[in-house]
């Protein structure tokens, strides 16, 4: 899924997406992209810059903070 579909102002059915869903689906992104930030810190194989690019973007986008564990 593309940032642009992830950041879309509307669900399936037409209607308007919390913001929090948004960010938590931006999360999801962040997480599965971490694989590429281990490998490069366990084996020195640079992240593509297309990831770099959209990992940085994706942070600044998130808006609302974690919840708490309770």
């Amino acid at each position: 899924m593309s940032i642009e579909q992830i950041t879309q102002a509307t669900d399936e059915l037409g209607g308007g997406r919390a913001r929090f869903d948004i960010d938590a689906d931006l999360r999801v992104y962040l997480a599965k992209t971490d694989w590429y930030v281990i490998r490069e810190l366990e084996t020195g194989t640079p992240v593509p810059e297309e990831i770099k690019a959209n990992r940085e973007r994706v942070r600044a986008m998130i808006e609302t903070p974690l919840p708490l564990p309770f």
